[in-house]
């Protein structure tokens, strides 16, 4: 997902930001970009300058010696906050799939060489902020959330790190553009099994799911491996016993979903209606297959058929 990078980076103080795509891993080394003062250091730096002018108009060698100690040390706390942001490496950048309108949880991966460095926040634009604290000669992962909105593949623009410790006087940013991206399944939109005629089963066909695809048979006795969610809990709590809810035409059913056999002209709905079965065709252990314009994908069950059929949904009419 991501390459290695050989070279080493050093972001320097700039006027202008650049935004160059990186792999990874990135060592961060010497000072970030962006230096600027926080509100609480306005308002410090403010009282400050009022201390220094009643120290003048008064003459008072106190008044001079708490001042220039105070700015001392918001002086010192600049280059504490600028080293701050140096000396860890990110190593990885990766992210489970998600359905449009979760969040995508973008895992980054963090080798810390020396020294404890408290108060790191990462972010990416738009998205939630996560603040650790790197531990010396650690490898910590954790995750920066990003919302999505739309299927396809969600690439991250930029990582943003940022500190302000160890006053806040001061805040100290750098953004990096790295490669690492999401695959983002369509949303899942309710509804009916619907599925497509087989050129070997002509009778699969219609709103009824194929030939009663959810059609309530009979009861049988509790098997081991038999799917939870077709347990009779109605039955069990009447003192029934255990049992397990059969259907019909989940045995020797040839199963297709297609996009084209349902009505209405927006594919996107349509596509998440496709992917809204193949969860529950998944749930209810169903064989499956699944065709999309001219592609056909066989049918097939469990997870990595599912995982299949959502990424050829994720990536249909999209630039892989």
């Amino acid at each position: 997902m991501s390459s290695s990078l050989s070279s080493t980076f050093i972001p320097r103080l700039s006027a202008r930001k650049k935004k160059i795509a990186l792999g990874i891993p990135l060592r961060l080394r010497g000072r970030p970009a962006y230096l600027a003062p926080t509100g609480y250091g306005l308002v410090f730096f403010t009282m400050l300058l009022a201390l220094l002018v009643g120290s003048i108009n008064h003459n008072s060698n106190l008044g001079y010696l708490l001042t220039f100690l105070l700015g001392s040390m918001a002086f010192v706390s600049v280059f504490h906050t600028v080293r701050n942001l140096s000396g860890f490496r990110v190593s990885a950048v990766k992210a489970e799939p998600v359905f449009a309108g979760q969040k995508a949880s973008f895992a980054i991966t963090v080798l810390t060489e020396n020294q404890t460095r408290p108060g790191i926040s990462f972010s990416l634009p738009g998205g939630e902020t996560t603040t650790v604290t790197l531990q010396e000669g650690s490898r910590q992962s954790f995750t920066v959330p990003l919302d999505t909105d739309r299927r396809g593949i969600l690439k991250i623009p930029l990582l943003k790190m940022e500190t302000s410790y160890p006053l806040r006087f001061f805040r100290v940013w750098s953004s990096l553009a790295i490669q690492g991206s999401c695959l983002v399944y369509p949303e899942p939109a309710p509804g009916p099994l619907v599925t497509a005629s087989d050129s070997a089963d002509d009778e699969s066909e219609g709103e009824s799911g194929g030939s009663g695809v959810e059609d309530f048979s009979s009861l049988a006795e509790y098997q081991r491996g038999d799917p939870l969610q077709h347990i009779s809990w109605k039955a069990y709590s009447r003192g029934q016993g255990l049992y397990t809810k059969k259907f019909e035409g989940q045995q020797g059913k040839t199963i297709y979903f297609d996009p084209d056999v349902l009505a209405g002209q927006d594919m996107e709905l349509k596509l998440s209606r496709i992917c809204f079965m193949i969860v529950k065709a998944d749930n209810l252990r169903l064989t499956y297959g699944l065709r999309l314009g001219s592609k056909v994908i066989p049918p097939g069950f469990g997870g990595s058929h599912k995982r299949r059929c959502l990424m050829e949904l994720a990536l249909f009419g999209r630039k892989k």
